[in-house]
């Protein structure tokens, strides 16, 4: 396979792959087994290196994408990285359709991964709306310790990190509760999509259905037996309580979740209490939260509208504002030096800093001839931009 070919648009992302590809998987789904988080980008073109391949990053984009294999547009792919500026200290993921390919991931990325999603699609439609008001429901990684019990907690810790590059899962997960590995996820209306997938070869073909239909990919004549296989229906039924590990009961009934603090509004992206600690900061700290509240009320707005360039924009915008209250000149220089409560916060501000390049492209890129689409999908985690301000209005 010629590597050097980079930002084509593929049908199957269960074609097979050449021997370099399926390295670059082995590579990093070792050490992500082993630790619980991606190698740095650094480690894993070393270790190609010494195994005999030496442009390991043409590899990594080699690898097959569903829709714009490009810094904007919406895609789903084998991996998740920065395609901008792919830095030394990045740690590259790899999405759950890494699962079909990959031996070592395919039991966390199969079977566990789709019980988890089956498991959200049953209380998503059991939920019953109100007439009167607009309310969220969520699942707690309580309430999913307590309906999978044999479930590891290192597993449930990881599931945000799984969810991030999840195009249906990554918009419901949020921190929660005193637990560092504490989460909620949003029982959200797109869940529906999902009904019926019940094993990781019809997610992946899901996820590519909705993801050619956002692109409106023209696709010629010539592939189009191979686009109606994808597009087709798993045709399979909802086995609720697939088991995570052996000897686990399965969950039975379908249960309305309990609502965690449910807001009266839509869901927002900054947390709505931070905000109201930060509005109580007002006059009263060494530094004017004035602009930091109007960005953030205004990111929350264009989030729950659906407008991702602006989303895009807000977002860099408050971390390039934010610096002073950390006492530093600039987010580069907070996120490497500033002394971050938890090592989690340090890398959630690595996170923001990469989304940077991103953002930076978004903006400044001219027009072109061809089509450039960017979704809500690829708006940065909500917990990042959360947790920055945590630290923040405890700052000021």
């Amino acid at each position: 396979m010629d590597h050097s070919k980079i930002g084509s648009i593929v049908l199957d992302l269960s074609a097979p792959l050449d021997d370099a590809q399926h390295t670059l998987l082995k590579v990093m789904a070792e050490q992500y087994l082993k630790t619980g988080q991606w190698p740095f980008w650094r480690y894993v073109e070393q270790m190609m290196d010494h195994l005999g391949y030496d442009e390991a990053e043409q590899v990594l984009k080699s690898l097959p994408v569903f829709g714009a294999n490009s810094p904007v547009g919406a895609s789903y792919g084998l991996a998740w990285y920065d395609r901008v500026h792919l830095a030394d200290d990045s740690r590259p993921a790899l999405t759950v359709a890494a699962g079909l390919h990959s031996p070592e991931l395919r039991h966390v990325f199969g079977e566990n991964f789709i019980s988890v999603l089956q498991y959200f699609v049953k209380h998503q439609r059991a939920v019953r709306p109100s007439p009167d008001k607009v309310e969220a429901s969520y699942i707690t990684s309580d309430d999913f310790n307590r309906d999978f019990p044999a479930v590891t907690k290192d597993f449930v810790a990881a599931l945000p990190g799984i969810f991030e590059h999840e195009p249906v899962l990554r918009r419901g997960a949020q921190p929660w509760g005193t637990d560092p590995g504490g989460w909620r996820f949003e029982l959200h209306k797109w869940l529906k999509d999902y009904r019926g997938v019940d094993d990781l070869n019809g997610y992946v073909q899901r996820v590519a259905e909705r993801t050619v239909a956002a692109n409106t990919v023209i696709i010629p004549e010539s592939q189009a037996p191979v686009l109606a296989q994808v597009l087709g229906s798993s045709g399979g039924k909802i086995r609720i309580g697939e088991r995570l590990t052996a000897g686990m009961p399965t969950v039975m009934g379908a249960v309305i979740p309990r609502p965690v603090a449910p807001p009266e509004d839509p869901p927002q992206y900054v947390n709505e209490d931070l905000i109201k600690e930060l509005e109580a900061k007002q006059g009263q700290a060494r530094l004017s939260p004035d602009k930091l509240l109007q960005l953030v009320r205004e990111l929350n707005a264009c989030f729950r509208d659906g407008h991702a360039y602006a989303c895009h924009a807000l977002v860099r915008a408050i971390i390039d504002h934010v610096p002073p209250i950390l006492g530093r000149k600039s987010f580069q220089a907070a996120a490497s030096n500033y002394a971050w409560p938890t090592d989690a916060d340090r890398k959630y501000a690595k996170k923001l800093l990469e989304f940077k390049n991103q953002a930076d492209d978004v903006m400044h890129r001219q027009i072109r001839t061809s089509r450039g689409v960017i979704t809500m999908h690829d708006v940065p985690f909500p917990g990042y931009i959360n947790a920055l301000l945590r630290v923040c209005v405890d700052q000021l």
